[in-house]
């Protein structure tokens, strides 16, 4: 009797993250489609020993690890899952904000083109703060999203707060 109750439970508990995490799954996989641009279609886990490892599904159908993808790869699917992550807190919370530090630095432009209208979408529900030194992406800030607040630190001005 023991053993079926927890049986019964694990399975309770399995049930229970795999509908919440469907949902976030999907959001991810989608982000992960935008950011790549469509070289990825999708994400998936796939089971290995006692826990669960992701996946990217490539635009063909053909699969990898996410180890086994390169850096810049690997930047878009973690931002493309703190994303989702974002989405799914928002939708049952008061939002905080996102904050985000230089995650695109392995970006080519038009994949960070595609991250800055992610977070254009997510500023509808809350606070989106990126930082970076690269004057590029704040160009392509400015261009993908034009409502979107650039706060320039002068180097005399964060040299003068250190000395302080």
């Amino acid at each position: 009797r023991l053993r079926a109750g927890i049986v019964a439970a694990e399975q309770a508990l399995r049930l229970y993250r795999d509908r919440h995490r469907s949902s976030m799954m999907l959001r991810a996989s989608e982000a992960f489609q935008v950011i790549s641009r469509g070289a990825y279609r999708g994400l998936a886990t796939q089971p290995d020993k006692d826990t669960e490892v992701l996946i990217g599904i490539a635009a063909d159908g053909s699969s990898k690890l996410a180890q086994e993808m390169s850096k810049g790869t690997r930047f878009q699917l973690y931002l493309a899952l703190r994303v989702a992550g974002y989405h799914e807190f928002a939708q049952s919370r008061t939002p905080v904000p996102f904050i985000a530090d230089d995650i695109m630095e392995t970006f080519d432009d038009f994949r960070a083109e595609e991250a800055f209208r992610l977070f254009a979408d997510m500023a509808k529900v809350g606070q989106v703060i990126y930082l970076t030194h690269h004057q590029h992406l704040c160009d392509i800030a400015r261009r993908v999203c034009p409502n979107a607040r650039i706060h320039v630190l002068a180097a005399p001005l964060v040299q003068e707060r250190r000395a302080a």
